[in-house]
């Protein structure tokens, strides 16, 4: 799904387990419940040097799981986030 683009569409409980996210877009979808667990928005360039990439705007992202997901510097404005699970995201 790598820089793969979404707008509008109804993904709600999709399951991107393992799924290669880095520069996805999401524009006003419908992502309620779904779960990102061990998916990736992150190009790691070496040990110590990453970089991640994410475009989820005005989306409802109530109870979608993004448990322990780095998406630092990504774009995520004006989402619904209620009962979003983010423990232990950075």
């Amino acid at each position: 799904l790598r820089d793969a683009s979404f707008k509008n569409c109804s993904l709600s409980m999709s399951y991107f387990k393992g799924a290669n996210c880095f520069g996805i877009e999401f524009r006003e979808c419908d992502l309620k419940g779904a779960n990102f667990s061990q998916a990736s928005f992150m190009n790691q360039v070496s040990n110590r040097m990453y970089f991640c990439s994410a475009y989820i705007t005005g989306c409802n992202l109530s109870y979608a799981n993004f448990e322990r997901q780095c998406i630092e510097k990504c774009d995520l404005f004006e989402n619904r986030w209620i009962g979003a699970n983010l423990s232990g995201a950075s």
